[in-house]
């Protein structure tokens, strides 16, 4: 994270130049300071998740499973001027290689309100705008507790260190913005989606942290870590990534993005990470009605790995993932129904490792406002998986699984 340092700083002193003409700073009071703690029960039945090293697709398995830590964490939102900011985040989650980790850590900038053409930009780590789920508290989701296929793999492996800049204009009644980012420390991009395939979670890629990986075959045991660094930077290269953002009405939003990390596909660390080269699309739509929320997302894409050979590029896989879900204003809180679709096409190598997979996902859940800083969700969530790569640990390639949650949420 080293090399990209100077350029954060830099464009961070462009940016606290541009705040400090009216310096209304508040760093330590209350109200910089938020806070969530999750703790989770869970039952599920299927394989070892793939947090434990398996190749289950949800955060729980039947060997891990009953009353846990979902998440603990700590937001820091101390405000330099009334355009400047700043946001760190420290958080827990079980399972992770440290106990407590940097979840994101950005200084913000937003133009005062008022005029018709708005800019606001940020510098340092963060995820960049593709989730249309996670817009709680530290970033989490607060209709539910699982996100969509896209979103979880989006929460894993997209986390950047960069810039990024976005300008807003409204024009007869619609709402148009488009965002610029600039990026390092993505290069691992698109190893868990290759060797684990999609999965459906809550957890967060940690600053500082790694991920697992299943079990790999033939020569890529000895070519691949056993593990990935979401924030490895490795080819000393440059990502990039764009949004355009256009508000029909405020009931309606649609948006696409792009995505490049500009891998080089062979550069590789001391640790046998690889700098993989990943580029996707992403089409969303948000509909808002009186008592009903309809999200949509659509992702398509592509990440390769390693040399070539006489059967390919090691790795060259394809995927394509899409969702659409609605919550309904119930009670003393909402309901939520989610239907996903996930598959990889394995382009390269089949016969010696093959990442081939398909499935689908249903969601149905609760969330209780029990009070206003406090909630709990109940959640089911169904997974229908097919991975030929099971056959290599002895397991049915078609794999079902349900897994039954409950959230217990209190922000502070």
């Amino acid at each position: 994270m080293g090399r990209v340092t100077s350029t954060v700083v830099g464009t961070a002193l462009v940016l606290a130049s541009a705040g400090s003409a009216c310096a209304q700073a508040d760093l330590f009071s209350r109200d910089t300071l938020s806070g969530l703690v999750d703790l989770r029960l869970a039952a599920a039945d299927g394989e070892t998740s793939w947090i434990d090293g398996g190749l289950g697709k949800a955060r729980f398995g039947d060997d891990h499973q009953g009353l846990r830590l979902g998440e603990a964490a700590l937001v820091w939102n101390p405000r330099f001027s009334d355009t400047l900011s700043a946001v760190i985040v420290a958080e827990s989650q079980d399972g992770q290689r440290h106990l407590v980790d940097m979840g994101e850590g950005y200084l913000a900038y937003r133009s005062r309100p008022g005029s018709a053409l708005r800019l606001s930009a940020r510098a340092g780590v963060f995820y960049p705008t593709i989730s249309l789920e996670h817009d709680g508290l530290d970033w989490s989701v607060p209709d539910t507790i699982t996100p969509s296929a896209i979103n979880s793999w989006v929460a894993e492996e997209t986390k950047v260190v960069g810039v990024e800049a976005t300008i807003r204009r409204s024009l007869a009644g619609q709402t148009f913005g488009f965002t610029a980012g600039v990026f390092k420390n993505g290069d691992t991009s698109g190893t868990e989606l290759t060797f684990r395939g999609w999965a459906l979670h809550d957890i967060k890629s940690p600053v500082f942290g790694r991920f697992p990986l299943p079990p790999l075959a033939g020569r890529m045991a000895s070519r691949q870590a056993p593990s990935t660094t979401p924030l490895a930077e490795i080819d000393g290269r440059f990502g990039y990534y764009g949004r355009i953002e256009w508000r029909p009405s405020s009931r309606l939003a649609f948006d696409l993005f792009r995505y490049d990390n500009e891998g080089d596909r062979t550069s590789v660390d001391a640790n046998r990470e690889w700098s993989w080269e990943t580029r996707f699309w992403n089409l969303g739509m948000r509909l808002d009605l009186d008592t009903v929320a309809v999200k949509a997302q659509v992702m398509t894409g592509e990440t390769l790995m390693g040399y070539s050979n006489a059967f390919g590029i090691w790795a060259d896989v394809g995927f394509e993932a899409a969702y659409v879900s609605a919550s309904k204003a119930l009670g003393p809180g909402s309901a939520t129904a989610r239907l996903d679709h996930f598959s990889t096409t394995d382009r390269t190598n089949k016969a010696f490792d093959n990442n081939a997979e398909h499935g689908w996902s249903g969601l149905a859940a609760y969330r209780w406002d029990v009070k206003p800083n406090a909630q709990i969700v109940f959640e089911a969530l169904y997974i229908d998986s097919f991975r030929r790569d099971r056959t290599r640990f002895a397991l049915d390639p078609r794999q079902r699984q349900t897994v039954v949650q409950t959230a217990f949420r209190h922000q502070f």
